[in-house]
């Protein structure tokens, strides 16, 4: 815990908050598109793909899962102030999205609603991230 006090946290520097500022917008219009822009036509596969995929791809999908919720443990320990709330907005969407496949419609489309406002606040934290940084970086030059 002492080094926790010299440690600048996950984002150190203005380009790579920029750089998650752009992730994260790219995102954030992905899924309010999907959550308040619902598409009429739904793109339905001719064969079911579920019957032809062997047992292991199950096995290497939920490992992957696995790995990256703890990579979001990881991150949010490494993370400090606002750092943290755009690693829970990310944490929110990575947990909720394999879930959604599996709910009901209705059940499916809260979900979508629920990782909107978790991305929008993500948003909202790396924007001010971005800001804080352009204006230390005055302040100091």
């Amino acid at each position: 815990m002492e080094g926790r006090s010299h440690r600048e946290g996950l984002i150190r520097h203005r380009r790579n908050a920029v750089i998650a500022l752009i992730l994260t917008g790219l995102v954030a219009a992905m899924t309010f598109r999907a959550a308040f822009l619902p598409s009429p036509h739904h793109a339905h596969w001719l064969i079911p793909l579920d019957s032809l995929l062997p047992v292991w791809a199950l096995a290497v999908n939920v490992a992957f899962y696995t790995y990256l919720l703890w990579l979001c443990v990881v991150f949010f320990q490494v993370a400090m102030g606002k750092e943290r709330v755009l690693v829970a907005g990310w944490f929110l969407l990575i947990l909720l999205s394999p879930i959604q496949s599996l709910v009901s419609t209705s059940a499916a489309a809260a979900i979508q609603y629920i990782k909107a406002v978790s991305i929008a606040v993500a948003f909202v934290a790396v924007l001010w991230l971005v800001l804080e940084r352009a204006n230390w970086r005055q302040r100091f030059v």
